[in-house]
């Protein structure tokens, strides 16, 4: 579908978004005005208020089967959503989505999920030995995006991350024990 500058206008009026951004979201959703609404605010560029849902429809919940069709307008024309194809869905995926590496509840860097794939096939082990020897250190991760941002993915980091960091301390505890006790033997 053809974006128009009428469109892209119009999204700017409502999202307060460049031009580049504005019709990056059209020719993502297709030319629909509220999806690419929507496809903003999922990826942080516009605030959604607290407790908001955006609906045509004049119904007082946002729940619905997963039968009903979304839509648009009174008619109850059904909403067109793009079907993408499955390079578009791996680009969206592998791209949008992001390693973020934290150290001392502060963000370091983030990686795109695509470098890290790439990482682990060009050096698997380097690749695998920096990330634990990072959680050693007191690093953490997480991942961050549309598609990846769950709490239970997240949570099990966390967890590795606190048991490497627990580890990590039991190892220098140790150390320091054994090099206590070099000393007073040598007294």
């Amino acid at each position: 579908m053809e974006i128009t500058l009428e469109q892209v206008e119009r999204l700017r009026e409502k999202a307060n978004v460049s031009y580049a951004t504005a019709k990056e979201a059209l020719e993502y959703s297709g030319g629909n005005l509220l999806d690419a609404l929507i496809y903003l605010e999922e990826r942080g560029m516009i605030p959604r208020p607290e407790g908001v849902y955006y609906s045509s429809r004049t119904e007082t919940s946002p729940v619905r089967s997963a039968q009903e069709p979304l839509v648009i307008d009174a008619e109850k024309e059904p909403l067109k959503r793009p079907k993408l194809s499955l390079l578009r869905r791996l680009r969206y995926l592998l791209l949008d989505n992001e390693l973020e590496i934290w150290h001392k509840k502060r963000p370091i860097t983030s990686l795109p999920v695509l470098i890290l794939i790439l990482l682990l096939i060009a050096a698997f082990w380097f690749t695998v030995g920096l990330l634990a020897l990072g959680l050693f250190l007191g690093f953490r991760y997480r991942f961050s995006g549309p598609d990846l941002e769950r709490e239970s993915i997240n949570e099990v980091m966390d967890s590795v991350a606190g048991t490497a960091a627990e580890l990590s301390r039991r190892v220098m505890d140790e150390l320091r024990g054994q090099h206590e006790n070099r000393k007073n033997d040598e007294q």
